[in-house]
């Protein structure tokens, strides 16, 4: 559906002040939740609505390169002994250092560095150790690949990337740590041996900078790593999240539901302050992290960073950030520094610090996910400043510790109500605009505001497809069964038969390889013993191997429901919640009842 953004806006502020909007995008002394929720709804609609196919636009390219480029260069002249440091900023960040030593070194015995990096005497590894949290048998429980692209890799399976390709790195001792990581699994050092054999390995540059959709003013920048170099980040990222587990509690999965929690109760008491940074991924300096992590950890992330990116245009930049958006241990690696520098600030606060656990009357007092931090509101302004000493920019407009308002991991709240707006990200195909109709009907029954104008506008552009609501968003149209004229119903099961719009995966069915000459040429047919550890390893599924990608196929089928308005219990919404969702997709769509 072709749009734009100044067409959807003009249709949510008429149907925005029909609902009695008093036209206010700020907060206000005496601001009423529902007032504020409509302020957030104008806010967000076309925030990161990208109107063009492709996903990002030139000019938001190119914005995200300039901020790349300067956030480099910033990272490259940055140390943080050049700004002024009171006696209370300084302990705080001796007690960083401190932390972060604990955290690497689990029994603090330190061994020092050795000449001749990566390798010390006899040819072993000096950081083989186990009582380092990034030693060899650490890191190898996790290696693996992502399921994105990697150089050098034509497709994003685990079997193109590892047994069908030539193995890039930036580094060429990766190649003989990943052989020695491999030697215990005889099917897996098969594998290598029959790949090593066809297609040999490959030294890269680097990493290959190209850009993903943000906003609408700004995209962002990801780096694609070589495939060895994110076999082994995958395998840091591995044994840095589970010493955060076993350190400071943060469980990587479910964090976010702690970052809310947290951030609801703050909105309410204003006893927590939420922190947002910006371009946190790109701006761990190299020197910060030799200034404040042991030298052995530093050097052992330099083994598996990619030192140099190559820019869309062919030119390449020497990289002073320590990683990027694209490595696997980016996220981790900096959740575990800014829970060291909330911690260090809480010490010398004289703050307890402690972290929900799991068990009976736990309770956090901060939580870190990623560049998303919480912290008591007495310790706000030393974090803040301590993030600046570190080289990194506090975002102001996404940062509270005044006020009703807090948001952090994605959840927004005004006074303990969850006030998050919606995102249309793009209306590309009908699955977009189902997804978005179903979205502002959900918002539009929490709120009791009426989107008539905006949901009909949207309509126009899809065939109306009847769905449950406990159907996924893009699968057609949710709506009550009241409304649905002349229900049919499965004779087997008694369950609502209805028509959802099915997304077909991208999948290679492997019985036909022998039969299609582009495959074979591809090596599909060249290593059984990759086959056997893709099927193994769970990357093969009843015969089909998965890509992913960026264009959605999808095709019209049928199944049944027997719980269609099965409301309360699947979206945690108030038992008042599926009345009104009820009457207001009614008014939304203008519809008593549909053939």
């Amino acid at each position: 559906m072709r749009t734009s953004a100044v067409t959807l806006h003009s249709l949510l502020f008429e149907d925005l002040l029909a609902a009695g909007w008093n036209g206010s995008l700020n907060q206000y002394p005496g601001q009423g939740v529902k007032q504020f929720a409509m302020s957030q709804l104008v806010k967000t609609l076309t925030k990161k609505f990208i109107p063009s196919s492709r996903g990002t636009t030139p000019a938001g390219d190119a914005a995200a390169l300039d901020l790349f480029l300067k956030v480099n260069a910033r990272c490259e002249t940055f140390a943080s002994e050049i700004h002024p440091r009171t006696e209370i900023e300084e302990i705080a960040l001796g007690e960083v250092k401190a932390f972060l030593d604990k955290f690497f070194y689990p029994d603090m015995r330190y061994h020092p560095v050795r000449e001749g990096y990566p390798f010390c005497e006899y040819g072993k590894p000096f950081w083989s150790h186990r009582d380092f949290v990034l030693s060899l048998p650490e890191i190898e429980q996790t290696i693996g690949v992502g399921p994105g692209a990697s150089v050098g890799a034509k497709r994003t399976d685990f079997f193109t990337k590892l047994a069908n390709s030539a193995l890039t790195s930036s580094n060429p001792s990766l190649h003989k740590l990943y052989v020695q990581a491999i030697s215990c699994n005889p099917t897996w050092s098969a594998t290598e041996i029959s790949r090593s054999n066809r297609l040999g390995e490959e030294v890269v540059k680097g990493s290959r900078l190209s850009f993903v959709p943000k906003t609408s003013e700004i995209s962002r920048t990801i780096c694609t790593e070589p495939i060895l170099n994110m076999l082994f980040q995958k395998g840091v990222q591995g044994a840095l999240e589970r010493r955060l587990v076993e350190v400071v509690g943060i469980n990587l999965s479910n964090q976010p539901d702690e970052n809310s929690r947290l951030a609801q109760i703050g909105s309410v008491s204003g006893e927590f302050g939420t922190i947002d940074l910006s371009s946190a991924s790109d701006s761990l300096s190299l020197g910060v992290v030799r200034e404040f992590f042991p030298r052995r950890v530093f050097d052992v992330l330099c083994a598996f960073r990619t030192p140099v990116t190559i820019l869309p245009d062919g030119t390449s930049t020497e990289l002073h950030m320590l990683s990027s958006m694209g490595n696997a241990f980016t996220f981790p690696l900096q959740t575990i520094f800014f829970s060291a520098i909330v911690i260090g600030a809480y010490k010398v606060l004289g703050l307890k610090h402690h972290h929900f656990r799991g068990r009976r009357n736990d309770r956090s007092n901060f939580a870190v996910f990623g560049d998303d931090i919480i912290v008591c509101k007495e310790a706000y302004n030393l974090v803040c400043r301590l993030l600046f000493l570190t080289g990194f920019t506090v975002n102001h407009d996404k940062s509270f510790n005044q006020g009703l308002f807090r948001e952090s991991c994605g959840h927004d709240y005004f006074n303990g109500h969850n006030v998050r707006g919606v995102y249309l990200r793009a209306l590309n195909d009908v699955g977009d605009l189902y997804s978005a109709i179903n979205r502002l009907n959900r918002w539009s029954a929490r709120w009791g505001v009426p989107l008539v104008c905006l949901v009909q506008y949207l309509q126009k552009g899809c065939r109306f497809l009847p769905v449950p609501f406990e159907e996924d968003d893009s699968h057609g149209i949710k709506v009550p069964l009241d409304l649905v004229d002349r229900p049919r119903y499965d004779k087997h099961t008694g369950g609502v038969l209805y028509k959802f719009l099915y997304s077909l995966p991208n999948q290679l069915d492997l019985s036909k390889v022998e039969k299609r000459d582009d495959l074979i040429r591809e090596g599909w047919n060249s290593n059984p013993d990759g086959l056997l550890l893709s099927f193994v390893a769970g990357y093969i599924r009843m015969g089909f191997v998965g890509f992913r990608v960026n264009l959605r196929k999808t095709q019209v089928r049928q199944r049944s429901s027997s719980r269609w308005d099965w409301i309360t219990s699947a979206c945690g919404e108030s038992p008042e919640f599926g009345e009104s969702w009820k009457a207001l997709t009614a008014r939304n769509l203008c519809k008593g009842s549909w053939n």
